[in-house]
């Protein structure tokens, strides 16, 4: 009887480990030429496309699903100019994604866009989220925008959803919330 409950209790872990490994996050690297690497934990069956651009600009990443409803996660890691140039600060990016959010507001559902707070690993960051007030056939219905700095880079990022995708924005904002640079 013990070694039976034993038996049990090991399957038992054994389904719950692979139930996590399936649903889980996985670290994603992505080079940044001459900038280290930008890194980032998303679920495991989220699909990544980078576009380098040319010239040594920064990349576009962009996520997707591995299956099921279509939806983007964009993210644009911008690094400074030079060594010398500072980042924005805490203030600055709140008023760069109000001015975003104001002029998006043209096109929302929402009368007003609020803009949200993101504290990051390494440095603030803020959104907004509106409704497509007319979205085209094929398009997303739902926006979330905004920037977060992570290391010495300025993060842009947005994420694309439709209807029953509020779980893809949350584990997207809780990524970048966790992402980092490293390798600098």
């Amino acid at each position: 009887m013990k070694r039976t409950k034993t038996h049990v209790a090991l399957l038992l872990c054994l389904i719950a480990t692979t139930a996590i490994a399936q649903t889980g996050t996985v670290e994603r690297r992505f080079a940044l030429p001459g900038h280290g690497n930008f890194v980032i934990q998303v679920p495991r069956d989220w699909k990544d496309q980078v576009r380098q651009q040319p010239n040594q600009l920064p990349p576009t990443i962009a996520f997707g699903p591995g299956s099921g409803n279509p939806f983007q996660v964009v993210m644009i890691p911008i690094w400074p100019p030079t060594k010398d140039y500072a980042l924005p600060s805490r203030d600055q990016v709140r008023a760069a994604i109000e001015r975003v959010a104001q002029e998006a507001s043209s096109q929302a559902v929402e009368k007003e866009l609020r803009v949200v707070e993101l504290q990051g690993r390494s440095g603030a960051g803020f959104y907004f989220s509106a409704t497509d007030r007319a979205p085209k056939p094929g398009a997303y219905k739902f926006l979330t925008q905004g920037t977060v700095l992570v290391g010495q880079l300025v993060v842009n990022f947005t994420i694309l959803t439709n209807d029953g995708q509020e779980a893809i924005v949350k584990q997207a904002l809780d990524a970048l919330k966790g992402a980092a640079q490293n390798g600098v």
